[in-house]
């Protein structure tokens, strides 16, 4: 099977996402983001309770972001393949989170516009409005009919996003995988922050719409393990 890579340039018009979040909270990341900075000058990862919420607040992140890219194209439940609360290794001694969802697979769904071309040049042409960059289509030569759309927006903790459209006879469907920017911090210590309980093997499998309140781990909204 032969790829081929097509590059989209989309003009990028940067918007805001106004913060919901409460005075206090605005408050609580502004601390940890000056400890974070302080760390990082000293050239030390965050560890404790710094870490929890240093990954909590690059979750949600990533999560709303992800969100609105949902929104764009089903206003409605999604299928979770992975919740995106578990982090991995990477780099020496970072972590990061990887999402995965998708559209109803039951028949009838339809690409909301139109063909899979269209459907990736729309979603191309949103990503450019709202700030994202590396743009990029493939395609696939043969019989292969599905068309992947990659971006990238590292202002939101979002290494990279893929986005893959299939038509079929009784159904279309679209999947959107996300990996996280690999940040500092030990991603067994988080797990046990995270998880104080253990994690067993843990994800979330139940549909879920993309206005819902992002979760956590079990240990949401603090940790019940004392760092």
């Amino acid at each position: 099977m032969r790829m081929t890579d097509r590059i989209l340039v989309v003009s990028a018009k940067r918007t805001e996402v106004p913060s919901r979040r409460g005075f206090r909270g605005r408050a609580i990341i502004a601390l940890v983001g000056l400890l974070l900075a302080v760390l990082s000058m000293a050239g030390c990862a965050p560890s404790g309770i710094a870490l929890y919420h240093q990954a909590r607040s690059i979750n949600s992140s990533v999560k709303k972001e992800i969100s609105l890219l949902q929104l764009r194209i089903l206003d409605g439940e999604w299928d979770v393949q992975k919740y995106g609360d578990i982090p991995s290794k990477c780099g020496s001694d970072g972590y990061r989170f990887a999402f995965g969802r998708s559209t109803p697979h039951n028949d009838g769904w339809r690409l909301p516009d139109g063909s899979p071309d269209q459907t990736i040049d729309a979603l191309s042409e949103w990503f450019g409005e709202h700030g994202w960059s590396g743009i990029g289509v493939r395609t696939f030569s043969g019989d292969v009919q599905d068309l992947v759309l990659e971006a990238r927006k590292p202002s939101a903790h979002i290494e990279l996003v893929v986005i893959t459209v299939t038509t079929g006879k009784s159904r279309d469907w679209i999947d959107i995988d996300v990996t996280s920017t690999c940040e500092p911090g030990s991603e067994e210590e988080l797990v046990d922050l995270m998880f104080p309980a253990g994690l067993n093997g843990r994800d979330w499998s139940q549909p879920e719409h993309p206005s819902a309140e992002p979760k956590f781990g079990f240990a949401t909204p603090t940790p019940t393990a004392t760092p």
